[in-house]
C-alpha cells in the first residue's frame, strides 16, 4: 500500500511539473480601433478586433426571378420563405438555376449584377445571401445602395423595403442588424427596373463600441452620403429603436394625420388628400403590414380622429369632414361636412389642423394664417382656434392670435394645447395652453374679432417690449409684459427644432420607458422628436423641454402611440424641407427596455429648481461647481419674423444639494425672473453606475414664481 501511495504521489508530481513547465498562452490582444486606408476596411478591421462579425466571407446569389410590371418587390419568391443553398428554382423566362457563390463580391464597392447574370437581366430580381456567426447578441449597422429597389431580410424578418428607381450609390440606406448568438442569416433582394443593376454593401461601427473609437472613426472617415436613416452619434439608438414601415409603391405617404382605431388598425391621412388604412402596424415582420386606401379626394388633410372602426373625422383646408365606411368593406362611402365656418382664399399657407377632441366630445381645429401676399387673415377666422360640436356642426370662435399651429391636442386631464411655429409675431417655436377667449400673439387674426363673441375687444395690441417686462434693448418704451398669453414652453430655435409639430402625451404606463405623463413633440425641419415635462404653478403651465430622439428619415409631422406602446411617427417634407434622406414616410419608435440616464423633470422651487433623474447619481459628479452651468434669456414681442435669444445673462447657482435617494438635485438660483427661459448645460453629471447623461441640455420656461 505504501509503495502504491508513493508511486501515485510521484506520478502526480510528475504531471504537475509537466503542467507547470508548459509555456503560457499568449495574452488575448486588446480590442482597439484599427485604421486602414478606407472607411470600409477600417470598419472591417475594427469589428474583427472587437470580435464582431464584419460581413466578410462567402456571399451567394440566386436569380434572375421575374419583375413583372415592377411588382417583383412584393412577390415572395422561395428564398424569402427559406434559404436552402442546395435548392433549385425556375425563374424569369423559365430559366432554371440554383444558389451560386458570388466570387467577385467585395464590401464597400458598387457591384455590377449584370456581370454575374449576363442574360435575362432587365426587369429582374436577384437575391444575395450571407451567413455568419456571432459570439453574442448585439447590433451591427450596415450601409446599403441599390439600382433599383432594396429589401433586407435578417434572420427571417424583413427589416428594410425601399421601392425606388435610382442608380446605386454608397449610403443610400442604413439599417441595423439585431445579432443573435450563433448563426445569423442576411438576405438582400434587389429588383431591376431597366438600365443598370447594381448593389452596394458595407459594415459600419455600432454605437456599442467605446465612444472614443466611434469618434475617431467619424473624424477619420466623415460620411459623405445621405442615408435614409441617419447614423446615431448620440447613443439614442441603444434605448429607442427606429423601424421603417414601408408604404406600397402606389402610396405617397405624406402624413398629415395619424390615428389608431379601436381595433388596432392605424389610419394615416395625407397631404395628397388620401386616407390609408394600415393593418398589423405593430408587427415586427413588415411583410405582415398591409396598406389599403380608405378614402381619397380630400384637400390637404392635416388631422384625423377615429372614434370607432367605421367613422373618421378629418380636417381639410375648407372644412371638418365626417368620413364613414357604412357597409364595413374597408372603403369610405359617405363624406359629410361637419363645419366649414371659416374662410379659404387660395393662399397656399391656409392650412387647417385637427381635430382634437375634449372629454365632452367637442372638437377643435386650428387655422393657419396666410403667407402669400396681402393680409395674412384674408380668409375668415384665419389665425383662430375653432370649437365644433360634431353632432350639430355648431362652430364657436374659441381663441385667437395663432400663427402656424401645426399640432393641436388634448391632454389626459382635458386641457387643450397647440404647438406654433416661429415667424412674424412668434419669436420662436412654442407650446401653448389654449383657453377660451385668450390671445396668443399673432395680430393678423385680430381683424375677425368683430365677428366673434369678443367683438367688444380692441383690435390693437401694444408690441415692442420683451417678454420679461423690460423694454427692448436700447429702448426705454414700451415696457411691461405683453398682453398675450405666454407659452407654456419656448423651444430655443435651432437647438430644439425649427418647425415644431404635433404634441402627444405618453399614456403607455411605462411601455415607452420612464416618461409616462410627459409630452413628446415632433419637429418637421430637424426630423427629431423632443420631450417636454410640464408643471402647473399658480394655475399656469410651465416647464422644461429636452432633446429626445434624432435620426428619422424625414421631417416629423404627426405622432401617435400604438397599442404596443411604440410611438408611430408620420413624416413629410414637400415644400417645407427637412433633414433625412426621404421625402415622406412612416416609422415606429420603440423602447428597447434599458432605461437611459436622463434628466427626468425640472421643477420650480421657492429658491431655484429641482432636477430629478432616471437613475441615482454619482455624488462626486454633482458636487463640482460647474456641474450645472446656467444662463437665461428672453424674447421681444414684435412683428419681426422670429427673434434671436435676447438679453442673455449668466445666472449663479448658489448651492447644490443631493437628495437621500441620490435621484434629485436641488439648485439655489437667486433672483429668478418670470418671462425668461433658463438654459441649463449639465457638465460631467453621471449615474452611480458610471453612465453619462444621454442629453445634457434642459430649457425651463418660467411664467410664474411660487408664492
Amino acid at each position: 500500500m505504501r509503495n502504491l501511495f508513493l508511486a501515485s504521489f510521484g506520478l502526480a508530481v510528475l504531471v504537475l511539473s509537466v503542467v507547470l513547465a508548459q509555456p503560457k498562452p499568449d495574452p488575448k490582444p486588446e480590442a482597439v480601433y484599427v485604421k486602414k486606408a478606407t472607411r470600409v476596411e477600417t470598419a472591417k478591421a475594427t469589428l474583427a478586433s472587437f470580435g464582431m462579425p464584419n460581413l466578410s466571407g462567402k456571399w451567394y446569389f440566386a436569380g434572375p426571378f421575374d419583375n413583372p410590371d415592377k411588382k417583383g418587390i412584393d412577390v415572395k419568391y422561395p428564398p424569402e420563405k427559406e434559404v436552402d443553398l442546395k435548392a433549385t428554382f425556375v425563374g424569369k423566362n423559365d430559366k432554371k438555376f440554383g444558389w451560386q457563390e458570388f466570387k467577385g463580391f467585395e464590401l464597400g464597392k458598387i457591384l455590377d449584377l449584370k456581370m454575374i447574370i449576363p442574360e435575362d437581366n432587365n426587369d429582374a430580381v436577384i437575391y444575395l445571401y450571407h451567413e455568419f456567426d456571432a459570439t453574442e447578441a448585439g447590433r451591427l449597422p450596415i450601409s446599403l445602395g441599390s439600382d433599383d429597389t432594396m429589401s433586407v431580410f435578417f434572420n427571417g424578418t424583413r427589416i428594410l423595403n425601399e421601392n425606388r428607381e435610382q442608380p446605386a450609390a454608397p449610403d443610400q440606406f442604413f439599417t441595423q442588424l439585431k445579432l443573435k448568438a450563433g448563426k445569423n442569416q442576411l438576405l438582400l433582394k434587389v429588383c431591376q427596373y431597366g438600365g443598370g443593376w447594381e448593389v452596394y454593401v458595407a459594415p459600419e461601427l455600432p454605437d456599442t463600441l467605446p465612444q472614443k473609437v466611434q469618434q475617431q472613426f467619424a473624424k477619420d472617415f466623415p460620411r459623405t452620403g445621405s442615408p435614409a436613416v441617419s447614423t446615431d452619434t448620440t447613443g439614442e439608438s441603444k434605448f429607442y429603436e427606429i423601424t421603417t414601415i414601408q408604404e406600397p409603391a402606389d402610396c405617397v405617404l405624406e402624413v398629415g394625420g395619424l390615428a389608431f382605431r379601436p381595433d388596432g388598425k392605424l389610419l394615416a391621412c395625407t397631404r395628397r388628400g388620401e386616407i390609408w388604412l394600415i393593418s398589423n402596424p405593430t408587427s415586427k415582420n413588415q411583410a405582415d403590414i398591409k396598406f389599403t386606401k380608405f378614402a381619397s379626394g380630400l384637400h390637404e388633410a392635416l388631422g384625423i380622429y377615429a372614434p370607432d372602426n367605421k367613422t373618421v373625422y378629418v380636417g381639410q383646408r375648407p372644412e371638418l369632414t365626417r368620413v364613414v365606411d357604412s357597409d364595413g368593406d374597408g372603403v369610405a362611402d359617405e363624406f359629410n361636412t361637419v363645419s366649414d365656418a371659416w374662410g379659404v382664399s387660395g393662399d397656399y399657407h391656409e392650412y387647417c389642423f385637427g381635430p382634437a377632441v375634449d372629454k365632452a366630445g367637442d372638437m377643435y381645429v386650428t387655422l393657419n394664417v396666410g403667407f402669400g401676399g396681402g393680409h395674412q387673415a384674408k380668409g375668415a377666422f384665419r389665425g383662430w382656434c375653432m370649437k365644433i360640436d360634431p353632432k350639430t356642426g355648431k362652430t364657436e370662435p374659441f381663441a385667437y392670435g395663432l400663427r402656424s399651429p401645426n399640432g393641436v391636442t388634448v391632454s389626459p386631464e382635458g386641457d387643450l394645447f397647440y404647438a406654433d411655429n416661429q415667424g412674424e409675431w412668434c419669436a420662436s417655436n412654442k407650446l401653448c395652453h389654449i383657453q377660451k377667449g385668450k390671445f396668443y400673439g399673432h395680430q393678423a387674426g385680430l381683424r375677425w374679432l368683430k365677428d366673434s363673441p369678443y367683438a367688444e375687444r380692441s383690435d390693437k395690441v401694444a408690441s415692442g417690449m420683451m417678454y420679461d417686462g423690460q423694454p427692448a434693448p436700447g429702448k426705454t418704451t414700451p415696457k411691461g409684459f405683453p398682453e398675450v398669453e405666454r407659452p407654456a414652453i419656448w423651444f430655443p430655435y435651432g437647438r430644439m427644432g425649427q418647425s415644431v409639430s404635433e404634441p402627444k402625451w405618453d399614456t403607455t404606463a411605462g411601455k415607452f420607458g420612464p416618461f409616462t405623463g410627459q409630452i413628446f413633440v415632433g419637429d418637421q425641419t430637424k426630423a427629431v422628436v423632443m420631450r417636454v415635462a410640464l408643471e402647473k404653478v399658480n394655475g399656469v403651465f410651465q416647464g422644461a423641454c429636452f432633446p429626445f430622439r434624432s435620426g428619422f428619415q424625414c421631417g416629423v409631422n404627426r405622432l401617435a402611440f400604438g397599442p404596443d406602446g411604440s410611438l408611430y411617427v408620420g413624416q413629410t417634407n414637400r415644400g417645407w424641407g427637412s433633414l433625412g434622406g426621404k421625402p415622406q414616410g412612416l416609422q415606429r419608435l420603440s423602447f428597447l427596455g434599458d432605461v437611459p440616464m436622463e434628466v427626468h423633470t425640472v421643477k420650480l422651487t421657492k429658491t431655484g429648481f429641482d432636477f430629478s433623474f432616471t437613475k441615482p447619481l454619482d455624488p462626486d459628479a454633482v458636487a463640482k461647481t460647474d456641474a450645472f452651468a446656467l444662463k437665461s434669456f428672453t424674447y421681444i414681442y414684435n412683428s419681426n419674423y422670429g427673434c434671436p435669444e435676447t438679453d442673455t445673462q449668466p445666472e449663479k447657482v448658489a448651492a447644490i444639494r443631493l437628495s437621500g435617494d441620490r435621484k434629485t438635485v436641488s439648485l439655489d438660483v437667486p433672483e429668478l425672473r418670470v418671462g425668461r427661459v433658463y438654459d441649463f448645460k449639465l457638465n460631467g453629471v453621471r449615474s452611480a453606475d458610471g453612465r453619462d447623461l444621454l442629453h445634457k441640455e434642459a430649457y425651463y420656461t418660467l411664467n410664474e414664481l411660487l408664492r
